[in-house]
């Protein structure tokens, strides 16, 4: 009789063990939100621009490869920058990036700012989190499921020769004119004004403005 208590008992403890075990499991899975199948939502650099800080992304759409790829010859082969073909590139790397939104992590994870003037950087960064990028969710494990922009071609004015003052500094730059063109008509910026200043060997985007606003 003692024999088959024992025996019971053990069997009671080794169910009650097994029932806590997959309890726990499926409560950890829970908290956690846990999804097995889900992927990290990484970034990796594929190519950048010598003595720039330019940098090419796996992420990076095929329109924003293709003019990288000609500011890179421009800036690293020729003897001699035409500063206006550097602006030009710039202006339609700034638009493609900061406006293609879809294949952001984050609301944090603003476009374009390693064409910001560094003194506007924080500036730009903190106003698009709370405009243009603030209703942006989440993407880090590639579930997002949300319509966001994706530009598809950007048409570029002639530039126009500028000056703008930043504090005691008179920089000389260019103006542009630009439509952008999307993937989907969500309602963002088509028809947009850039101003890009000259600051040493390189081009800098100091102020973005939408007309029809």
């Amino acid at each position: 009789m003692k024999k088959n208590t024992k025996k019971k008992i053990i069997i009671i403890i080794v169910i009650l063990i097994i029932v806590l075990g997959v309890g726990g499991f499926f409560a950890w899975k829970k908290l956690t939100n846990h999804n097995p199948k889900a992927e990290t939502n990484t970034v990796e650099v594929l190519d950048s621009i010598s003595g720039y800080d330019y940098h090419l992304e796996d992420r990076d759409s095929e329109i924003y490869k293709e003019t990288f790829f000609k500011l890179k010859e421009l800036l690293e082969k020729s003897e001699t920058i035409e500063y206006e073909q550097y602006a030009k590139y710039i202006a339609e790397l700034f638009l493609i990036d900061f406006y293609t939104i879809e294949n952001k992590i984050s609301k944090y994870d603003v476009g374009s700012l390693d064409f910001i003037y560094p003194e506007e950087k924080e500036k730009f960064q903190n106003k698009a989190m709370d405009t243009i990028y603030k209703m942006v969710l989440d993407n880090s494990t590639n579930t997002r499921k949300q319509d966001l922009p994706k530009v598809t071609k950007v048409d570029l004015q002639e530039p126009v020769s500028t000056t703008y003052s930043k504090g005691d500094k008179k920089l000389e730059g260019y103006t542009i004119d630009a439509t952008i063109s999307y993937q989907k008509d969500l309602g963002y910026d088509k028809n947009v004004n850039l101003t890009l200043v000259k600051e040493e060997n390189k081009i800098y985007v100091v102020k973005l403005t939408n007309p029809d606003a």
